[in-house]
């Protein structure tokens, strides 16, 4: 099993993860990273991308004091397999090297139940505060929560 950061030529592959990222996204993320606001890190078992997740260093709106997780994905196909536990390991190490004692994420409580109990099983909790619309995605608003760990 291999981590690293995206390039360029991953395009294709992280498409095959998560079918509706368009190129816009995938090239601004990549610009993102060169400039160090982002790690843009993807899993890689014998060769195939499996998992992705956006580490954003300057956290987001609701919390800019601490890093953020944000779009973790695996493969369909390759749910259920610790692909998504091992890169949010793998970014709260990174976020310790440089010094940060919290990491946070958002979720969508009711829609994606099985992400908030992985969540919650890895030791992250509800910062207790209101839900907010975090995007609009094809019509449907995306309310989510703040979860946060100390790490």
């Amino acid at each position: 099993m291999l981590i690293r950061n995206v390039d360029k030529n991953d395009f294709e592959s992280i498409k095959e993860i998560k079918p509706v990222i368009d190129s816009v996204t995938f090239d601004d993320r990549i610009l993102r990273q060169a400039k160090g606001d982002v790690d843009f890190l993807v899993l890689e078992d014998n060769g195939d991308l499996k998992c992705f997740v956006l580490l954003k260093w300057k956290g987001k709106d609701t919390h800019p004091e601490y890093p953020d997780i944000e779009d973790l994905y695996t493969k369909a196909s390759e749910r259920g397999k610790k692909y998504g536990s091992t890169l949010i390991a793998e970014c709260e190490k990174m976020v310790r090297e440089k010094g940060f004692n919290k990491i946070g994420l958002a979720v969508n409580p009711n829609e994606n139940c099985s992400a908030h109990k992985l969540y919650k099983r890895l030791g992250f909790n509800d910062t207790g505060e209101k839900t907010y619309i975090d995007g609009v995605y094809n019509g449907v608003e995306d309310w989510c929560i703040d979860m946060e760990k100390s790490i």
